[in-house]
């Protein structure tokens, strides 16, 4: 089924009263059972399938040796509490033309800096909206895909 302006669409985050990035409720209420799962589903859609990219809001405070960090204390954060885009993937960028090798550590070729790529990470996340069914499609898919691991864990 294509996506539709009539079916619910869930925003993944949103910026508080103090410029934070933050998981919609709904995204939570939607998600959160997955725990650090739902953290790097967010992050697969920041960066795609790539499995590094799932690790683009798994950030602490003070990484960040380039470019400013949002306001706020990061440490990996649970999905409650604000987040936070890596430097290493704005940083890779920047070094790399738009024809590198390999493409997803390509960027632009227009000499633009760090915190210009966060920037365009973090406006990514807080305006990324989903119809709902992919989300729950992708939780149960996921869930389904845990108790097969755990059932071949118990038989061997």
């Amino acid at each position: 089924m294509p996506v539709s302006r009539n079916e619910k669409w869930v925003q993944i985050a949103e910026l508080d009263e103090n410029d934070q990035i933050h998981f919609t409720p709904s995204y939570l209420e939607l998600m959160s059972e997955l725990g650090w799962e739902a953290k790097a589903f967010a992050g697969h859609l920041l960066g795609l399938w790539y499995d590094p990219f799932e690790h683009m809001l798994d950030y602490s405070s003070g990484e960040a040796l380039f470019s400013a960090d949002q306001p706020g204390h990061f440490e990996c954060n649970e999905l409650d509490k604000a987040q936070e885009v890596v430097e290493y993937w704005a940083k890779t960028w920047t070094e790399n033309s738009n024809g590198y090798e390999p493409a997803h550590k390509a960027g632009i070729g227009l000499e633009l800096g760090i915190d210009w790529y966060r920037d365009v990470l973090r406006a990514k996340l807080v305006s990324i909206c989903l119809p709902e069914r992919l989300l729950i499609a992708y939780r149960s898919a996921f869930k389904e895909k845990m108790h097969q691991i755990e059932q071949i864990t118990i038989e061997s």
